[in-house]
């Protein structure tokens, strides 16, 4: 958060002290700030040795609490149960001086509402990703059934990276509850009230929504459409009639735009959008709508999901190698030989799994020939070193992720073993190698996402399972960018060969045309075994059949196999996953992925085909 630097008091008589003032184990640096329910502070947690934000909920200032308050107020039960991306994480809860603190993550950056007084109004292609951000917290709460009913621009922070996080849960009810009635006090902020609030009707997601609708107002205006000369004129422009909305016409503001702030803020509550989820489908749709005016619109995506990257734990010690190693083999040279082996040895585990593949069936080896890594680089070649060594560091990388991220990297590798057998049957022999490595780096967005954005992924597949979206488009609407567009923006960060970064593109779904150039082909052949392992793992045995022969169809001018032919190739491409993963360290039966393969592999029915004369 970004706050004026302020002296700690938290109530504690005036006097002279050396010993460091603290709320349960946790050290007070300053005080942020005060709102109806206490104050806050920013404290460091020395166990864990973490900046966290602590409110300490004694609004009143008194020495004791009245004896009928809850131990724990509404807040910290409510909080809890959320974990979200783009909502503040509640750490932990406890009593200080017999009043309960909460602990939650210390947001750096700044709320919403100093972003629009610093930099006026936002154009549309930077306000909707954020917006649509903000409405993924909010959705995650109405899927709980939890209404926040405080939301503000001063509740919503924009952390160093940019992304929006909500906080303060301090209003926050259960769906259904009462509006305040006439003899309540009214808390929270009058200016982003709904109206129910003030003519005592249930209060519903809807409600959230309405003041969602001004907060966006607010983002692509520059001002509020509320009144603000007094609190009565406040009350009366949202609780009698509807808003006056026509400066979004003066403004010039898309009207697919308009439309959307309109429904949000109609003053019927049932002809607004039901609930967060609904009126995120469609700011996602209208992001969409609004993409091809804008090709800078996704590059600033890309790049802020990059810089998030770079922050995240171990990758750019990951991209730092691929990036030397791909370098380095831009020339075949004796010089380059001996950097490309010292940078291997640095990790003695990609050193060892080397120099087992080298000796290995799959490079034709015979089991003992090379014994060190530069024998390996001149048996099989820079090229060749190259496409293992990023294979390897790469999933040497991801591999102690979640079962999600296993299954994946387990089905790239069933994918790679598919495109290199294809690539020699096609005679692409000198393209063998490098199908191998397209082949596992075509899921490369998705990989990453489950690993370094695990929230976002789980938001992504709840959007493919609750509306039907495939994986491109689910993924749009949740990062800003594809799983496509991002595994290739990383694979371009990395240095990675055009052929490699082209075969991760999306495709689409129709019938493909015929391949005639090297980027064609691998970009086929990659997008073929990935869709086959796919298929293999998600498809009813019943529909296995038809799914076969639809794919089929699909990839008849790459290559014409019948469905018989394809169960035989994954048979073929699974064995030989089988073979290898005690070196690849994979551990296949705890896979739910090979289960389900293997299942559909054993229990499909195909009819047979007639024997060849």
């Amino acid at each position: 958060m970004s706050f004026v630097q302020q002296p700690v008091n938290v109530g504690i008589p005036s006097k002279v002290r050396t010993e460091q003032l603290k709320i349960g184990r946790f050290i007070i640096r300053r005080w942020l700030g005060t709102g109806l329910q206490g104050k806050v502070f920013l404290a460091f947690d020395p166990v864990l040795e973490r900046q966290v934000a602590i409110k300490w909920l004694n609004p009143t200032g008194n020495d004791k609490p009245p004896e009928n308050r809850e131990v724990f107020p509404s807040e910290a039960r409510i909080v809890a149960k959320l974990a979200h991306p783009n909502i503040v994480p509640l750490y932990e809860a406890g009593l200080y001086r017999d009043f309960p603190y909460l602990v939650f993550a210390y947001v750096e950056g700044m709320t919403l509402r100093d972003k629009r007084l610093q930099n006026g109004a936002m154009p549309a292609q930077e306000a909707l990703p954020m917006f649509s951000a903000i409405l993924a917290g909010v959705a995650c709460a109405h899927a709980q059934g939890i209404l926040h009913l405080d939301l503000s621009p001063s509740n919503i922070m924009i952390d160093t990276a940019g992304v929006p996080r909500i906080m303060d849960f301090g209003l926050a009810k259960l769906a259904g509850m009462d509006a305040v009635g006439c003899d309540d006090e009214l808390r929270g902020s009058p200016l982003y009230m709904s109206p129910e609030h003030f003519n005592n009707h249930p209060l519903t997601a809807r409600s959230d929504i309405f003041v969602l609708g001004l907060i966006l107002f607010e983002m692509v205006s520059g001002k509020s459409p509320v009144p603000t000369e007094n609190l009565q004129v406040i009350i009366h422009a949202i609780a009698d009639s509807e808003l006056d909305l026509e400066d979004m016409n003066r403004l010039g503001l898309d009207t697919r735009l308009q439309a959307v702030i309109r429904r949000a803020l109609n003053h019927n509550a049932t002809n607004r959008f039901a609930d967060a989820a609904e009126m995120k489908l469609a700011v996602d749709e209208l992001l969409q709508l609004l993409e091809p005016d804008d090709q800078g619109a996704e590059h600033s995506t890309v790049m802020f999901l990059l810089k998030r990257l770079e922050r995240k734990s171990a990758f750019p010690a990951l991209s730092n190698n691929l990036v030397e190693i791909n370098r380095l083999t831009e020339e075949n040279n004796d010089s380059n030989a001996d950097l490309l082996t010292n940078i291997v040895l640095r990790d003695y585990a990609i050193t060892n799994k080397l120099l087992q593949l080298a000796n290995s069936s799959f490079y034709g080896g015979t089991g003992h020939g090379v014994k060190t890594i530069s024998n390996a680089i001149r048996r099989l070649g820079m090229n060749v070193i190259r496409m293992t060594c990023n294979g390897l560091l790469y999933f040497d990388a991801l591999k102690d992720g979640d079962q999600n991220l296993k299954d994946t990297l387990i089905s790239s590798f069933v994918s790679a073993f598919i495109c290199r057998h294809f690539a020699i049957r096609l005679g692409h022999q000198n393209m063998a190698e490098e199908a191998f490595i397209c082949g596992m780096f075509h899921r490369l967005g998705k990989s990453l996402t489950i690993f370094y954005f695990h929230e976002e992924f789980d938001e992504i597949e709840r959007l493919i399972k609750t509306y039907n979206l495939n994986d491109e488009i689910a993924s749009t609407r949740v990062l800003g960018i594809s799983y496509s567009k991002l595994g290739m923006a990383v694979a371009e960060r990395w240095k990675f060969p055009e052929t490699i970064r082209g075969s991760i593109q999306y495709l689409g779904f129709e019938k493909l045309p015929k391949p005639t150039k090297p980027v064609e082909i691998q970009q086929q052949i990659a997008a073929f075994a990935n869709e086959l392992c796919e298929l293999a793992a998600n498809s009813p045995v019943e529909q296995g059949p038809l799914r076969l022969t639809e794919f089929s169809t699909r990839f008849s001018e790459l290559v014409l196999l019948s469905p018989v032919e394809l169960v035989q190739l994954l048979e073929a491409a699974f064995k030989k996953l089988k073979e290898f993963s005690p070196v690849l360290g994979l551990e296949l039966p705890s896979s739910p992925f090979v289960s389900r393969v293997d299942n559909f592999l054993s229990t499909i029915q195909l009819p047979l085909e007639p024997e060849q004369n």
